[in-house]
């Protein structure tokens, strides 16, 4: 007690009674492991969870009972197992519709790749024939003018040949120019 009548620690009781009811082993927690090694052999070891959790706690309410005869079956426990055979199947059809949607998405997504793919080689193919194109373009450009200076040069013999009215060098021009035109 201190001066004035009070209790000096006040909390030390809830600190005495906090350490004793620290566990002193952790046997409890090993022994869940060892419950669990004995569950998942080679061909359970794809148990999900909730599964693993299910068949634990059957396990622990059968050692609560002593032996699986000695549980009481009632009709809220029928109901229950009536209700987690839909839930179960509930669940499996959710899966499913999940792993469809999902390998629709995947599918969707390849198609869209296959797509983007053939859209570049289009693009591809496209681009290589505009330049064979204006390749054509440029080489017929090239013919033009080397066609085009024998007509121009008869032309200009054409019209000399008939300022000085000259009728041979005048036909002479006309064969060129009707060469050229070809």
């Amino acid at each position: 007690m201190d001066v004035t009548g009070g209790a000096m620690f006040p909390n030390l009781s809830f600190l005495a009674k906090a350490c004793l009811t620290i566990s002193h082993g952790n046997a409890v927690a090993e022994r869940g492991f060892s419950v669990d090694t004995a569950l998942l052999t080679k061909d359970r070891l794809s148990l999900e969870e909730t599964t693993i959790q299910a068949v634990r706690v059957v396990k622990e309410a059968i050692r609560l009972y002593g032996t699986a005869t000695a549980v009481q079956v009632t009709w809220s426990m029928i109901n229950a197992v009536r209700q987690a055979r839909s839930q179960y199947l509930s669940y499996r059809e959710a899966e499913k519709r999940k792993t469809a949607a999902e390998d629709k998405r995947k599918k969707e997504a390849a198609q869209l790749t296959e797509d983007v793919i053939n859209a570049g080689q289009k693009t591809d193919d496209l681009s290589r024939k505009m330049h064979d194109v204006e390749q054509q373009e440029r080489d017929q450009l090239t013919e033009q003018h080397i066609a085009q200076r024998p007509i121009d040069e008869a032309a200009s013999k054409l019209s000399a040949a008939v300022k000085s009215n000259d009728m041979q060098a005048a036909k002479v021009a006309q064969v060129m120019l009707d060469i050229g035109l070809e």
